[in-house]
């Protein structure tokens, strides 16, 4: 398909699209492509100094002209879910990564030099396919469930791309934050109860992580340390089913569905590498 309307023929067709094109997952669906869904991870953004992060993680060599902007990555359990740090960005910025107009999603990016002065990680619950509802629901319901996050928190941040935020010491209370201490998300923040954007087991699992890892490191448990919604787009919810080992789709002779957006990768190395397969497979005929 052009973007003039017209259409290019051709015998094969390598279908690489980003985890959050909607759009395509929507035709794709309605043309009878054959999609599953797909679990995800979903939660917030957390945000620390990055001073404070560096001696956690240097002790007294932290400030060392010659040492990087620290970085961790953090693993808890809480029952049957996993929760965990996400794309960390050591001297980073944490940035508005919405879609759509009607819903707030934050992400997490570092430049080149790493100066901002915070540190901030996406902090995700682990999510199963069957919650985002009733199989009936189709396979689409993973993006019905990140939108309606991505609305609330829209909502709760009272419009123009604010987010809403919490500091930490007060999710772990359950009481909203009078006021914020400063961050790098540039839109701005607007004080929120967190639990009542996020579904509330994934509120739950977030909070019995957070104690599992003040348990092993207590000076990440900074109380004003800030969490800020939604972190919704970790990967696909859904997976456009392919042959195992032709790689094409069953609904379509010569589609070869491919990489994160696809449901067959997780970050930029896999996806290339998935990639590289689909290739190789082409060539091989």
């Amino acid at each position: 398909m052009r973007v003039d309307g017209g259409e290019l023929p051709a015998d094969v067709v390598v279908l690489a699209v980003g985890h959050s094109a909607r759009a395509v997952y929507t035709w794709a669906a309605d043309a009878g492509i054959a999609l599953e869904r797909k679990a995800i991870a979903v939660g917030v953004r957390i945000e620390h100094p990055q001073p404070l992060v560096d001696q956690i993680q240097y002790g007294a060599a932290a400030g060392h002209p010659k040492l990087p902007p620290a970085f961790y990555e953090l693993t808890a359990n809480a029952g049957e879910r996993g929760v965990y740090s996400f794309c960390m960005c050591p001297g980073g910025w944490i940035v508005p990564a919405a879609t759509e107009p009607d819903g707030v999603v934050v992400n997490g990016m570092s430049l080149s030099r790493r100066d901002s002065p915070f540190a901030n990680s996406g902090l995700v619950v682990s999510v199963s396919a069957d919650d985002f509802g009733p199989a009936g629901a189709g396979p689409l319901a993973g993006v019905e469930f990140q939108r309606q996050i991505e609305r609330a928190a829209f909502r709760a941040g009272g419009g123009r791309f604010r987010a809403p935020a919490q500091r930490l010491g007060d999710f772990l209370a359950g009481r909203v934050s009078d006021t914020l201490g400063p961050s790098s998300y540039r839109p701005g923040l607007c004080s929120a109860d967190l639990g009542t954007v996020l579904p509330r087991f994934v509120a739950e699992a977030l909070r019995a992580g957070l104690r599992q890892i003040g348990a092993r490191l207590p000076a990440f448990m900074l109380p004003d340390a800030l969490l800020i919604a939604a972190e919704t787009r970790t990967s696909a919810p859904v997976r456009f089913l392919r042959d195992p080992s032709t790689l094409v789709s069953p609904s379509a002779e010569g589609l070869y569905p491919c990489g994160e957006g696809a449901g067959y990768a997780g970050g930029i190395v896999s996806a290339a590498l998935d990639g590289t397969r689909v290739a190789e497979r082409i060539l091989a005929g």
